[in-house]
Formats: structure tokens, C-alpha cells, sequence
């Protein structure tokens, strides 16, 4: 399975149509970690989204900390650091591979620059980000 083909299957890019999907495949990177690799740092400047393609992780707020909370885990198909696209804040949180895991990842410039040439993309992103920011607000009411 190609990368392009890999994405239409996870929910963020669930709404591309193929040919936008393509082009942000080309520019995604692979990238593998080992058990307990810390893949994000919260704090950190890091403009990448990842895409977990085998695996699982957890993520961390306050990780070592004495206020620590493990705010989920998430395996395949699933992403994060989806707000990186789209902001230039510090990471909320940090993300450690529970086991070896492989990820795509993409910068948030490459997306933008999609984006900036394809603004069709932006708008089935915000639908998927949307939908995701409901479901957890919902969570918590």
C-alpha cells in the first residue's frame, strides 16, 4: 500500500480526494521509534503532524512531573499533533511509542503550502479537525 492510499484511510484525511492525497503523500517522511521513544516533547517547537501506521502511543501531560496524566493511547490509522498545521505554539503534551512504532509525519510548511495552492484542502481539514474537537467536547460534558 503507497502512502497516498495509506492516508485515505485515516479519518483526518478521510474527505481529500485523491489527487490532493498524493500530493501530500509525496512529501510525508517515515520515521520509526523504539518502546519508549519519546516522539513528542511538550514544550517543544515541532510543526509536524504524525500518522501512526503500526504501533501504538500514549500521550503525556506533565510527563515526570508531579501532576502527570495520561490523556490516552492511540494506535494505527489514528493521528497527532494535528494542532501543529495549524498554529505555532509550543507542543500541549508529550507522545511515547508504548511499543516500536512507525509513523508518517508531515511539516506543517509543506501543508501550508498545499494549502496556499489547493484551498479546498484547508477546508476538508477543518471539517475532520471540527468533528474531532466536538466528539472531545462532548467527552467532557
Amino acid at each position: 500500500m503507497d502512502d497516498a492510499e495509506f492516508l485515505s484511510g485515516v479519518s483526518l484525511f478521510s474527505l481529500m480526494k485523491k489527487r490532493d492525497l498524493k500530493r501530500i503523500a509525496k512529501k510525508a517522511e517515515h520515521h520509526s521509534f523504539e518502546k519508549g521513544d519519546l516522539i513528542i516533547r511538550e514544550g517543544d517547537r515541532d510543526g509536524r503532524l504524525f500518522v501512526i501506521i503500526s504501533g501504538e502511543v500514549e500521550i503525556i501531560k506533565d510527563a515526570g512531573g508531579e501532576n502527570e496524566r495520561r490523556l490516552g493511547n492511540f494506535r494505527s490509522n489514528n493521528y497527532f499533533g494535528e494542532t501543529a498545521i495549524l498554529d505555532d505554539y509550543v507542543r500541549t503534551a508529550s507522545v511515547k511509542a508504548l511499543e516500536d512504532t512507525e509513523v508518517l509525519s508531515l511539516d506543517q510548511w509543506n501543508i501550508r503550502d498545499e494549502i496556499k495552492k489547493y484551498p479546498s484542502i484547508a477546508i476538508e481539514l477543518l471539517q475532520i479537525l471540527a468533528r474531532r474537537l466536538r466528539v472531545s467536547e462532548e467527552r467532557k460534558g
